[in-house]
């Protein structure tokens, strides 16, 4: 894990990918979510940005449609004029390929199975379920989130693309303080995964699985 420049967790994701046959769809987000955001909002076109966008939405989270606003950079070559009308930040889309070629170079490097998932996204999710448990939320029942490993009342942020939708359980990168507590960057999850990457941490924390 130390020889990747990434959080722990981050690492974890990579090493853990080819065992659910995903790892190249695993560097791609674990890239995108080590630089600085690749959209732009501009206040002035604000709902211009959401719809061109739209298309790119995955009903899976935040990762999914990060993963597939970069395959839809790459299939057009990072295209500055794409880059324009779909608001995505091109100088920071091309910090993310630079960094997935070197954590790629370090994968063969240390004979880390590089392979495709494809079209399915169901293990590309798990694969960051085993990685990032720590970082889990479930639905309550006033409709509310609260994080799994504290029980603190968390929100989904705004510019999720899961604002409007409740799902049971989800991951996140990020805790945002603000008037509120929200959560970031987002990923839809089976709390059964969640069991399964780590039994006993989570034997007596969710109510979705029998333990």
């Amino acid at each position: 894990m130390a020889a990747f420049p990434l959080e722990p967790r981050f690492s974890k994701a990579v090493l853990l990918s080819p065992e659910f046959q995903c790892s190249e769809e695993i560097l791609t987000i674990v890239s995108l979510l080590s630089v600085d955001s690749v959209l732009y909002n501009p206040h002035t076109k604000r709902e211009e940005a959401h719809s061109v966008r739209k298309r790119f939405i995955s009903s899976e989270g935040d990762h999914m449609t990060l993963l597939n606003i970069y395959q839809a950079f790459k299939n057009v070559g990072g295209h500055k004029e794409w880059c324009r009308e779909n608001f995505v930040n091109g100088r920071n889309m091309a910090m993310v390929t630079e960094v997935r070629c070197q954590l790629r170079d370090i994968c063969a490097k240390f004979g880390v199975r590089l392979e495709s998932s494809r079209s399915n996204t169901s293990n590309i999710r798990q694969c960051l379920a085993h990685a990032l448990f720590l970082n889990a939320a479930e639905l309550q029942l006033d409709g509310t989130y609260a994080t799994l490993d504290t029980r603190q009342p968390v929100a989904i942020h705004p510019s999720s693309v899961l604002f409007n939708c409740k799902p049971s359980y989800i991951l996140y990168n990020e805790l945002l303080h603000t008037s509120k507590c929200y959560i970031r960057d987002l990923c839809v999850v089976d709390p059964e995964w969640l069991y399964e990457a780590a039994p006993e941490y989570f034997g007596r924390k969710l109510k979705g699985v029998n333990s």
